[in-house]
């Protein structure tokens, strides 16, 4: 099976492949020489390949798509039920203005639609961000106790989180509008990051402590796909 790929160069210790579009986002770990650079790609591509045609039928995580062509109240829903409302109308420039449980936005006659929906989901990061925060102390407190430096919630194309060795965990805004029980493993799965920088099996044995059904929200969380 042919995939179509691209590369990314990075100073990562290791190197790790995820769905990006309708193909694959290979980041490849620092001082390889051309030969191992090689032999990661195709390890990754073989590994990437069995899990394709799921991806391919995966549900995307997109909920801004029916606004770029809307004007006036366009509610969207999270994944525990709430809604947020967007009232949407022509202006000048792009602005908002942050009303009770959503946004009054106005939407610039040069804004791309490209723009505007990195525009929405900054809007969301930002105001989603305090209750994200709360839940990722609220699992540390109850689980590693990991020493976490800082959580920023932000849209991301290609991961559901990271995580740096020093403790600064970034979740995707995209997990509000995944069920509970996968925020939670996303959430499990950095904060063990922390103490393990890799997927060694002692990595993953943290997970399994707390999570002991991880590899089912782990399969889960692969039908989702992350949007533009």
């Amino acid at each position: 099976m042919n995939i179509p790929y691209r590369i990314e160069r990075t100073r990562n210790r290791t190197s790790s492949a995820t769905f990006e579009g309708d193909g694959v986002l290979i980041r490849l770990a620092g001082r390889l020489s051309t030969r191992e650079e090689e032999r990661h790609i195709a390890s990754l591509l073989k590994r990437m390949a069995r899990r394709f045609a799921d991806h391919r039928v995966s549900r995307t995580i997109d909920p801004f798509r029916p606004l770029l062509r809307a004007c006036g109240t366009c509610p969207i829903t999270l994944g525990d039920g709430t809604t947020r409302t967007f009232t949407i109308e022509a202006g000048k420039r792009t602005s908002a203005k942050h009303m009770e449980q959503g946004w009054s936005v106005r939407r610039g006659p040069k804004s791309t639609d490209a723009d505007f929906r990195k525009f929405l989901w900054r809007l969301l990061s930002v105001s989603e961000q305090p209750r994200m925060e709360a839940l990722v102390h609220e699992i540390n407190d109850r689980t590693f106790r990991a020493r976490i430096t800082t959580v920023r919630l932000r849209h991301m194309q290609s991961r559901f989180g990271s995580c740096t060795p020093g403790g600064r965990i970034t979740l995707n805004t995209a997990l509000l509008f995944v069920p509970e029980e996968l925020r939670t493993y996303v959430v499990v799965h950095e904060l063990a990051h922390i103490l393990h920088p890799n997927h060694s099996r002692a990595f993953w044995d943290s997970v399994a402590a707390w999570l002991p059904n991880y590899k089912e929200s782990r399969k889960a969380l692969r039908t989702y796909r992350l949007g533009d």
